[in-house]
């Protein structure tokens, strides 16, 4: 097999931004690592459904499968259910695997918003998103079938036909955001294995974590994952095992738009833990080049060269593709090619500037428009663009903090414009029976590419909500809908108030 070294530049300020010689360090130390023999655990092979253990995806497996803390996407169903909780959208997504010795493998995965599942609206797991996955290990059907029965004899038996075997599993997953920094998520599955007339069935369930955290003034996130904790496969009257696996990562990017580096420890119940590197660097916004490596401790079972793995992806529009190479020894090379496809947010549903979206009869009356001092932290890039944490404040407005995930295509500041003000009557009218409003919001620029809710804190004046009952509401088509809102001491004649609501036009603070 060729190898290929390219040099590529990247645009941008201080030549700093051309990709990292660590590329190709990284590759060359993996190919010397010594080759000596592996040691086999003891276990080894008395599990069931050992293609669960197959990675999906090529962008997690060019990077060598270190994604518990890197999962953003349809994938995230297989790595860590917690990643459906990021701003995924509706969207599918496909991997074909051309495995060795004929073996094929395919991956369907579906995401769809905590937002558009009805039964989900207005409690604390709107924040999130669904996942489906339907992962599929096929062997050609040409394998022959020999009852041995003439072996006594010394003579082989004869063909009696021939017959394939097929692993499935379908899974069911839901993330969701329990914080700001933290995620969680869960995927229960259905497991089928089958070879030539016997088959055996059982369930599963996965459980997942993702946290975001600074440390060092940097920006890092952890991710933790449980898989197939199940009662295994039964065969006639056998039960066997399934692969349970734990997997915790890291990762951690080097500067905005810049290197993300990725580290997993991976160990399975039947095998020796595993450490992964991976590397993605961003070449102008759409083409990325991944590399990565797992090694076993007592050695990669099929040489030092089977862990490493590369690949690249490209993206545009709503679609992206993406490619990874692995190698297997003596068995041959796999490749991984996966499609994906993000269905476009209709514009109705998109917060803009309010001159813009808001009809006249519904803006505020007697507002004032408030600027916010906006941070900003880059927490990851894909290649839908970059997710910042942003925290807005405020001492001048009731509205004194906002705090939401969004998303931009490039870098810049993000103005948020908050109006504060009284509703008009025809959205005042809405409100339930017997609430009067205390202040009402209705946000500006700033705020078109947020994904998921807001966090919010209010500062009252003491009189106006002393021995009330207070609620924050949310506009929803039709109506309003209320958030979850919590009230803290009062203090100086001040009382604080903090919220955790879906992304709305208008908001409303009000007392009954």
């Amino acid at each position: 097999m060729k190898s290929v070294t390219g040099w590529f530049t990247v645009g941008g300020g201080s030549g700093r931004r051309m990709l990292p010689a660590l590329l190709l360090l990284f590759t060359l130390c993996a190919l010397r690592f010594p080759a000596h023999a592996a040691s086999i655990y003891p276990s080894a092979g008395t599990t069931s459904a050992s293609f669960l253990k197959i990675g999906v995806g090529a962008r997690a497996v060019a990077m060598g499968g270190a994604y518990a803390a890197l999962s953003d996407d349809a994938y995230a169903v297989y790595w860590n259910p917690a990643g459906l909780a990021q701003p995924l959208g509706t969207g599918l997504a496909f991997t074909h695997n051309d495995y060795f010795e004929g073996l094929k493998q395919e991956y369907f995965g579906f995401t769809l918003p905590g937002e558009k599942i009805g039964f989900l609206k207005g409690s604390r797991f709107e924040d999130g998103g669904f996942g489906l996955g339907f992962n599929y290990l096929s062997t050609p059907s040409d394998l022959e079938r020999r009852s041995g029965l003439n072996e006594a004899f010394g003579a082989i038996s004869p063909v009696e036909g021939k017959f394939g075997a097929y692993d499935l599993a379908f899974s069911g997953a839901y993330g969701f955001n329990y914080s700001r920094d933290l995620r969680l998520g869960a995927a229960l599955k259905f497991i089928r294995q089958s070879i030539d007339n016997d088959s055996g069935n059982t369930a599963a369930l996965d459980l997942g974590a993702q946290y975001d955290f600074a440390w060092l003034d940097r920006q890092f996130t952890g991710g933790f994952a449980v898989q197939n904790l199940g009662p295994g496969v039964k065969f006639n009257s056998r039960r066997f095992d399934l692969p349970l696996v734990f997997r915790a990562g890291l990762s951690h990017r080097l500067y905005e738009r810049g290197l993300l580096l990725a580290l997993d420890l991976y160990k399975p119940v039947d095998n020796y833990p595993s450490l992964a590197l991976g590397l993605e660097h961003p070449l102008a916004n759409r083409l990325f080049l991944r590399a990565g490596y797992r090694y076993r401790q007592h050695g990669n079972e099929l040489g030092a060269f089977s862990g490493f793995s590369a690949g690249l992806g490209f993206a545009y529009s709503q679609f992206s593709f993406d490619y990874a190479f692995s190698p297997f020894g003596d068995l041959g090379v796999t490749h991984r090619i996966s499609l994906a496809y993000r269905f476009p947010v209709p514009a109705a549903a998109q917060p803009v500037r309010p001159e813009q979206s808001v009809p006249a009869a519904d803006k505020l009356e007697g507002a004032s428009l408030f600027n916010y001092t906006v941070s900003k932290k880059a927490l990851k890039i894909s290649p839908r663009g970059i997710d910042y944490a942003v925290e807005a404040v405020s001492e001048q407005a009731a509205a004194v903090r906002l705090a939401f995930r969004t998303r931009q295509r490039g870098g810049g500041d993000i103005p948020v414009e908050v109006l504060e003000g009284a509703l008009p009557a025809g959205l005042a009218a809405g409100l339930p029976a017997g609430y009067s409003q205390v202040d009402a919001l209705q946000l500006g620029a700033g705020f078109g590419g947020v994904s998921g809710g807001l966090d919010l804190n209010f500062k009252f004046p003491e009189e106006k909500v002393k021995d009330k009952k207070t609620d924050l509401f949310y506009r929803v088509s039709g109506g309003w809908r209320k958030a979850e809102l919590i009230k803290g001491e009062c203090a100086a004649g001040v009382c604080p108030f903090s919220a955790k609501a879906p992304l709305s036009s208008h908001y409303v603070f009000a007392v009954k």
